[in-house]
């Protein structure tokens, strides 16, 4: 048997337990939190240590629950409904939250992806105004005509190092068309230089369409094959290879407005939502037909 005061549960602890908790691992754990394995590890241990008692037992195959966390957890998710009902009520009484958020986001993403939370999230806040742009590039971000940026970025490339944010997940891209000649995305020698690591390297390469729209629409067309998002071309097109890693999503804000209450807002919103879509974006939803 235990007891536990007031002062030895905080909310910070309740977050951390639950997250272990749903999560069964340290890694998954952290991912969740954003913070890193050795410091969930920490601080994991440092709340046994002052609760006195075992919540998890570390096994080969993973953490296991203990019979006192089995006890702690409805008391820990009351807390958190709680809790959650303390933040939305403040943020709805905060006029900070209130005025326009500009964004800017590639129109396939928009309209595939994030138009439903959009939706939702223009009706649970009304005094919110989202100001949408598609676009690919990050100039105007840097030149804050935009307020937050979501970026599909080639793997392994970081955004401005002067900008704030994360990447929160990566698109999936195959061949998709008829397989009698190459529509180019780039133009010229870029084009050829990605076609010859397909399994078609020598198909012609017939102009380039460097729009995520037409290069669709030209597939479904016939005019040949080109690489494009699983997201995007699945349930439209023919798939002719597996799908593979292809583009890093990343959610950006200039340095100057990442504290600022409506934009964070925001910005969590687009982070649940593309995490939520995973399976989707991974080519996962749907298969080669």
């Amino acid at each position: 048997m235990f007891m536990v005061t007031p002062s030895d549960f905080n909310w910070d602890d309740v977050r951390l337990f639950l997250a272990v908790l749903r999560a069964g691992s340290l890694r998954a754990a952290a991912s969740q939190l954003d913070v890193t394995r050795p410091t969930v590890s920490r601080r994991l241990a440092g709340l046994e240590r002052k609760l006195g008692v075992a919540l998890f037992d570390r096994r080969p195959d993973g953490l296991h629950a203990t019979p006192a966390a089995g006890a702690l957890r409805p008391r820990a998710e009351a807390v958190e409904t709680a809790m959650s009902g303390l933040t939305r009520a403040a943020q709805g009484a905060d006029p900070e939250l209130q005025g326009t958020v500009r964004v800017t986001v590639p129109a396939i993403a928009a309209s595939e992806l994030l138009i439903e939370d959009f939706a939702r999230f223009c009706e649970r806040w009304p005094q919110i105004d989202l100001i949408i742009s598609g676009a690919y590039g990050l100039e105007s971000l840097a030149l804050q005509q935009a307020d937050v940026a979501i970026r599909f970025m080639p793997l392994g490339v970081a955004p401005d190092s002067e900008l704030h944010g994360r990447k929160v997940g990566n698109a999936y891209v195959a061949v998709y068309g008829r397989a009698d000649a190459w529509i180019g995305q780039v133009g010229g020698d870029g084009d050829r230089a990605w076609v010859a690591k397909t399994p078609w390297p020598d198909l012609p390469v017939r102009g380039a369409m460097l729009d995520g729209d037409l290069q669709r629409r030209a597939c479904a067309l016939g005019m040949g094959m080109a690489h494009i998002p699983c997201f995007f071309a699945d349930g439209h097109l023919e798939r002719r290879t597996e799908p593979k890693p292809g583009l890093d999503i990343w959610v950006l804000v200039h340095p100057d407005l990442r504290r600022n209450p409506r934009l964070r807002l925001f910005r969590d919103m687009v982070v649940e939502s593309l995490k939520r879509q995973k399976d989707r974006l991974e080519g996962r939803a749907s298969g080669p037909r």
